[in-house]
């Protein structure tokens, strides 16, 4: 009987042999693609140039959430914090003007984490936009969270142990309605002079992805794309038969090769691509969703907007658009606008403080002091 008596760097060394070729292959093929179907994009106007102010002269608030979580005594204790900074640009030269902050700490149960942490970030950023809309810090505000809810985040109904999940739901639909109820009219685009509240959502590529994927030059496939957008639709002709170019690239690479620098997709109605979304009545009002990269080094980032055509047009989301390249001024993974930046570095705090948090509680404990002091009067008022 044979026997094998390799190491796993020899292991690894054969096996990088053996499959560099292919992988190598199959990349250039997906490079070859990707030069194929971008140029198609830009010619039907689904992908474009977006020109940056010189200078800038803007008022901007960034709001940045951000979630922590620690062990103690067998659970999970969780901070949950929203920063926001005010920043004021003219003639390119940037100052502060102010900022805001909440948090809230508490423990938590194991089940649903993550969205529950998902859900108090964006009631806590909404909680922040609401003071800066009332005390008119701004003419942009950004959200680093979605401005409305996905149904995945909807609780199960009736589900024992979710009642923690289910309360946290409700707020924050509480939270969201309120808000657009009752700024609505103070907003842009149903104020033309009003703040503008911008969602800068988590990296989802498949929106425009799956718009591409449509027979454009059909009714339901146009009606995804935002009518005040300039579509050439005798260009969109040249798109059929892109979809295994598509799904063999995969989403994210695809997004990455058709946006070089300084360019955004179309706009496209999230409403129609994902109907089943939260808020209802905020969905109603029509929720617009595009990608866009700031630069060379950036990441595309998708942008959500709250409203739908033709109070919204190709020259607004422009000018937005790149106001917003424009304020983000450092690259990479992370890249957002300086005030989201600058409201992110505050939040580094919460990570350390809930670790000293976590210690107390521990300590408080095992001592029952406080238990001693709720109880030390029990007998004289019996």
């Amino acid at each position: 009987m044979k026997t094998h008596n390799r190491t796993l760097a020899q292991t690894l060394a054969i096996q990088s042999q053996v499959h560099l070729p292919g992988t190598v292959g199959r990349l250039l093929k997906q490079i070859r693609d990707l030069e194929r179907v971008a140029p198609l994009f830009v010619k039907a106007g689904l992908v474009r140039a977006v020109e940056r102010p010189n200078p800038i002269n803007a008022r901007a608030s960034g709001i940045a959430t951000h979630a922590s979580i620690t062990r103690t005594i067998g659970g999970f204790l969780y901070g949950a914090a929203a920063a926001r900074c005010d920043l004021l640009v003219e003639h390119n030269a940037i100052s502060t003007a102010g900022q805001d902050s909440t948090c809230e700490i508490d423990d938590i149960n194991y089940e649903n984490q993550s969205k529950r942490l998902a859900l108090a970030a964006i009631r806590q950023a909404y909680e922040l936009a609401d003071r800066a809309v009332s005390e008119e810090r701004a003419r942009l505000i950004y959200l680093d969270t979605p401005l409305v809810m996905d149904r995945s985040m909807v609780p199960p109904a009736n589900r024992a142990g979710d009642e923690g999940y289910q309360a946290a739901y409700a707020m924050t639909l509480n939270a969201v309605e309120s808000f657009w109820e009752h700024h609505r009219e103070r907003l842009f685009p149903w104020n033309p002079t009003g703040p503008i509240i911008i969602g800068l959502a988590s990296q989802r590529f498949g929106a425009i992805v799956q718009s591409a994927q449509q027979d454009l030059r059909q009714h339901e496939g146009r009606s995804q794309l935002l009518p005040t957008e300039e579509i050439d639709c005798d260009q969109l002709a040249a798109l059929d038969g892109i979809r295994d170019a598509i799904l063999g690239v995969g989403e994210r690479r695809f997004v990455h090769g058709i946006l070089g620098s300084f360019t955004r997709t179309a706009a496209f109605r999230m409403n129609v691509h994902a109907p089943r979304m939260e808020p209802g009545s905020v969905v109603d009002m029509g929720v617009i969703g595009l990608h866009f990269r700031a630069g060379q080094t950036s990441e595309p980032r998708l942008m959500q907007l709250v409203g739908d055509a033709p109070a919204w047009t190709s020259t607004a989301i422009d000018e937005i658009v790149g106001t917003t390249m424009a304020l983000t001024a450092v690259g990479g993974a992370l890249s957002a606008p300086l005030p989201v930046q600058l409201a992110e570095r505050e939040l580094n705090a919460l990570g350390p403080f809930l670790e000293h948090y976590s210690r107390s509680v521990a300590g408080e404990l095992k001592r029952r002091e406080l238990e001693s002091v709720w109880l030390s009067d029990w007998d004289l008022g019996t």
